[in-house]
């Protein structure tokens, strides 16, 4: 019950509460530290969902948004020659400055990007350990990572509605087509819904829509 009313304050409602029992089904299948990826489109609804596990788990939440950059674009990133969605995140610095320490059950401290400012370094962020890891955010199941990840979580929302909700959050002059066009191909060919374990819907859900996998 104090789980339910977790996941109720906090948000994320019937998809976190798939995330938490596929988690303990996990945990108990591979005992030890469980790292878990919730990736997705931008504007899926991620970060509710992470962050309603977490609060009702006490699952290390790490977000890849604070490993954001922006990319210099290198030719044959995408197939209109943009950057690569790797190229937006420091994955080098998600390994070894959050998942390596908190997998050896060691505090993690980094900068998080200054997003108020739209460049460089922001505040420290500091993740104390925990038994379960939940790394939320575009690209968190990506191969870069594969190694350090041991399950996968889709948040699958319709494209209408994701870029209704970014169009709501970004203005006309910080709207980036490549990074759509990135992100789109990263799904696409990269992490197709097919690769994940769980796929759970970013909107109001329905029993027929909840999916899952074994990875």
């Amino acid at each position: 019950m104090a789980a339910v009313t977790s996941i109720r304050r906090a948000g994320g409602g019937g998809a976190a509460r798939r995330v938490i029992r596929a988690a303990r089904r996990w945990q108990a299948a591979q005992p030890g530290i469980l790292v878990i990826a919730v990736d997705g489109h931008g504007a899926a609804g991620k970060s509710t969902i992470a962050a309603a596990v977490a609060h009702a788990t006490g699952a290390a939440l790490v977000r890849t948004d604070d490993f954001f950059r922006w990319p210099a674009a290198r030719p044959g990133g995408t197939p209109d020659g943009g950057p690569a969605l790797a190229e937006y995140y420091d994955w080098r610095r998600i390994r070894a400055e959050a998942l390596e320490p908190l997998r050896g059950r060691r505090a993690a401290a980094f900068r998080g990007f200054d997003w108020p400012r739209g460049a460089g370094p922001g505040p420290w962020v500091t993740v104390e350990p925990s038994g379960l890891i939940v790394l939320e955010g575009v690209f968190s199941a990506a191969p870069e990572l594969s190694d350090l990840v041991d399950r996968s979580v889709l948040v699958d929302t319709p494209e209408q509605e994701r870029l209704r909700r970014l169009r709501a959050r970004v203005s006309p002059d910080e709207w980036d087509a490549d990074w759509l066009a990135a992100e789109q191909a990263y799904f696409a060919v990269i992490r197709p819904p097919s690769s994940f374990g769980l796929v759970v819907p970013g909107t109001s859900p329905r029993p027929a829509e909840f999916k899952e996998g074994t990875s």
